[in-house]
């Protein structure tokens, strides 16, 4: 499904873009209360940096704390090296209401560990929340479903090396879709140069399972977001999951939602749905695997995409 894109709307001035940070920015200094098994080289990589050039400034600020030239003190505060490429400054939740930002995980209870580097200089807006066409104000539900969805996709995403941002809000806020696309319009101008995507998903009325169709759409007039569609398209049917035919996909993008996030959002922008038949018994365990299988295709597809990109440059 593709819609017509309009010239996009900036909400933003020419001077708040001048003023925007260049660079990273760390919460605090990082540091972790070494525990049974940690190793620098294992906390290194659980904290998503690069062991090479990280080991001896590990080292040389934790050099009083450490034994035999490299074992860790169980129960002893160790300072982490400061890097824009950790996983606490790659992974990023933009609080709308304050403007502030946060690490998505706590890398210390959550098991994320380096993989590669396969999407490396990559970005990824993840958009889960749902809106009222009538003023486009988000809907204050709680989804456990898109909750997971969003931080499992956020963890594969880091792992090989990419950028990710969510968002949220405080609960007794009243935004409405303006404030995200001028938070990821900020974010597309602080990143420019790296391969940016805008996902924007609608999982809340779909249930994973084997009958679930896929629904992809993009831009008429973008060329990068018609790409992304395809590359997640032709994963879902190498998985051999139903996908959405054009009929049946037809008036996806005439809703007033997707039609300002496609007219006002800068990244390319690929709007995927799942849906399914409502079953109130499903096994719990084929769900979960179904969940899993579709959070697969996404992330085949944003590879897939961005190999595409590589080999043509």
């Amino acid at each position: 499904m593709i819609c017509k894109n309009k010239t996009k709307l900036l909400f933003f001035s020419i001077v708040l873009f001048m003023t925007y940070p260049s660079g990273f920015s760390q919460d605090s200094i990082a540091t972790f209360i070494a525990k049974e098994g940690d190793g620098i080289i294992s906390v290194l990589r659980r904290e998503g940096l690069d062991v090479k050039p990280n080991y001896q400034k590990f080292i040389d600020l934790n050099h009083d704390k450490i034994s035999k030239g490299s074992l860790l003190q169980l129960g002893k505060t160790y300072i982490l090296p400061q890097s824009e490429f950790s996983f606490s400054n790659m992974g990023r939740v933009v609080n709308l209401s304050d403007h502030k930002e946060s690490s998505i995980f706590d890398t210390s209870l959550n098991g994320l560990s380096k993989k590669d580097s396969i999407l490396k200089n990559t970005v990824y807006y993840l958009l889960l929340d749902r809106f009222e066409p009538s003023n486009l104000q988000v809907v204050k539900a709680d989804s456990q479903v898109r909750k997971d969805v969003a931080l499992t996709m956020s963890k594969v995403l880091l792992e090989q090396g990419a950028r990710v941002f969510l968002f949220e809000y405080n609960v007794d806020d009243r935004l409405n879709l303006g404030a995200y696309i001028d938070a990821i319009n900020k974010r597309f101008f602080m990143f420019r140069g790296a391969h940016q995507r805008l996902l924007v998903l609608d999982i809340d009325y779909g249930h994973f399972n084997k009958n679930a169709t896929v629904v992809v759409s993009h831009s008429e007039n973008s060329k990068e977001g018609e790409k992304f569609a395809r590359s997640i398209e032709n994963i879902v049917k190498q998985k051999k999951m139903k996908l959405a035919s054009a009929a049946e996909k037809q008036s996806i993008f005439t809703d007033k939602i997707n039609l300002f996030i496609a007219n006002n959002a800068l990244p390319a922008m690929t709007f995927v749905k799942l849906e399914g038949a409502v079953k109130p018994n499903e096994n719990a365990a084929l769900v979960s695997a179904e969940k899993d299988n579709f959070i697969a295709i996404l992330t085949k597809g944003i590879q897939v995409d961005y190999s595409t990109i590589v080999i043509e440059e």
